[in-house]
């Protein structure tokens, strides 16, 4: 099973534990600090763990940022990476007691991420599956860009993957639109709670998720951070809850959560299954300081303690 991966790879420089959030001409001192390799990795890495086979589409840039994100990926990718004078894009993430966190990031090479490497690569087509991920972060992508990408995977009979992330320009008319027109080529969008209100302007997520199916949306899967995930069907509602664990760093959690539903999904899982195992598998990834992507087994264990604890 080959899946591909479509996005922007960064550098993450990571500031865990922060007590409070400075403000300007402020400075706070932190005990923990991690550089690895974000974005698209964060997926990339879990997938690896769980034995899948990648095929990855993005640009790095030839600088030392960029060259420790390629040492950390290469061994377990097919390797469609577009290499760059121009820098990597480097994200700094500065993550509070308990989870929250915000991120302030280089665009480095984002502007030079273009399509036309991946319309002119024919091994695009043989894959089971294709992930387009981080939409806003390769703004000269663009919709023509979006489109033929999950075009291309639909007439090749791949089910379709799409998370576009926070709009950077503060979810502007232009940003809606793109990401609503984008919607019937897509088999599963995976937006966060938060960016789904922001994205249909609703207060409320049932609402909003409406808002989609009449767009023309199939499936809207709904990471909902501790508490859980929701999977939106035109059928049916399938709610799990979160895994109660201590997080360390939440960098990445959508990211993982998307690799294990991935996974379930493509494996043939019942929705409510999928969203078990990808849930797990967040939990896990976030609570973690090192060693932070768990094996199959690790995660079904987690699964069937939880299922015994709530009984």
């Amino acid at each position: 099973m080959m899946i591909n991966l479509v996005g922007i790879l960064t550098a993450d420089l990571i500031l865990a534990q922060v007590k409070d959030r400075p403000d300007f001409g402020e400075e706070h001192m932190v005990d923990n600090m991690t550089i690895r390799a974000g974005a698209l990795a964060n997926t990339i890495l879990p997938l690896a763990k769980l034995g899948v086979k990648q095929r990855v589409f993005s640009m790095l840039g030839r600088d030392a940022f960029g060259e420790d994100v390629y040492r950390e990926i290469k061994d377990v990718i097919e390797d469609k990476i577009v290499r760059t004078e121009t820098p990597s894009v480097l994200s700094v993430s500065v993550v509070q007691e308990g989870g929250a966190r915000y991120f302030v990031t280089y665009s480095g090479n984002a502007y030079a991420f273009k399509h036309g490497f991946i319309e002119s690569d024919p091994s695009f087509a043989d894959a089971k599956a294709t992930l387009l991920y981080g939409y806003f972060l390769v703004p000269d992508f663009g919709p023509e860009g979006a489109k033929a990408c999950l075009s291309m995977a639909k007439a090749s009979g791949q089910l379709t993957f799409f998370d576009a992330n926070s709009a950077i320009d503060g979810w502007s008319d232009k940003s809606r639109e793109e990401i609503l027109s984008f919607l019937p080529l897509i088999d599963y969008f995976m937006p966060n709670d938060e960016e789904l209100l922001h994205l249909t302007g609703c207060a409320g997520v049932e609402e909003a998720v409406a808002v989609l199916f009449a767009h023309g949306a199939s499936s809207v899967i709904v990471k909902r951070g501790k508490a859980g995930a929701s999977a939106f069907t035109r059928d049916d509602v399938v709610h799990q809850s979160g895994y109660p664990v201590q997080a360390y760093d939440t960098t990445g959690a959508g990211d993982s959560f998307n690799a294990g539903f991935m996974y379930s999904i493509l494996n043939g899982c019942e929705m409510a299954s999928a969203l078990a195992f990808a849930n797990a598998l967040a939990a896990t990834v976030v609570s973690r300081q090192a060693d932070r992507y768990p094996e199959v087994g690790e995660i079904e264990l987690a699964v069937r303690e939880e299922r015994v604890a709530v009984r």
